[in-house]
């Protein structure tokens, strides 16, 4: 295969996962509820959620990536978006624990419905997505590893955040008041 066909079967299952995706409503308002969001994931997820929250930050919202030195303590009016496509990585997994002891709203962007943090959270966003952690019949992707599932957690974030903005009624020019200006 080369670059083109390559790209067009990214492109293919990307949009093909995208179709078929579960809970964004909720998600919405869950973000449009809360006071402060915070997220969290491991690795590659990890880029790509925090990505979310900085785009989140665009549009006004009080956002923070848990870990950060800088985050700010969590109450009962606070949402932790958790990414994670197995739905069992650790580290998300005791944040959410943690999070619901203090009683906070979780959300679960995963390709696992069924998985420990599901049943921690409070509502799953569902991207039927590839992950690393899938047997040869489980595979919906030639791509490698979880891929599928990063790629398609980015784009749903940002098709999240533009209907958040659509929402608020923001137009870019409101965002750029977010938006850092010391580079």
């Amino acid at each position: 295969m080369d670059f083109l066909e390559i790209k067009e079967q990214v492109i293919k299952e990307i949009n093909s996962a995208l179709n078929k995706v579960e809970g964004v409503d909720k998600l919405i308002e869950a973000i449009s509820s809360s006071s402060k969001v915070f997220v969290v994931g491991s690795g590659r997820t990890k880029l790509m959620i925090e990505a979310f929250a900085k785009r989140l930050g665009h549009l006004g919202l009080d956002e923070h990536v848990v870990g950060e030195i800088v985050q700010p303590p969590v109450s009962k009016d606070n949402l932790l978006i958790v990414a994670s496509g197995s739905g069992k990585s650790i580290f998300p997994l005791n944040v959410a624990k943690k999070a619901k002891e203090i009683g906070m709203k979780i959300a679960l962007i995963t390709a696992r419905k069924d998985s420990e943090i599901s049943r921690v959270a409070d509502f799953i966003v569902y991207i039927p997505a590839s992950i690393k952690l899938d047997s040869p019949a489980e595979k919906r992707s030639f791509q490698p590893l979880s891929n599928l599932f990063e790629q398609s957690l980015l784009i749903l974030c940002d098709i999240v955040a533009i209907l958040i903005q659509k929402k608020k009624g923001l137009q870019n020019n409101d965002l750029l008041k977010y938006h850092t200006n010391l580079e």
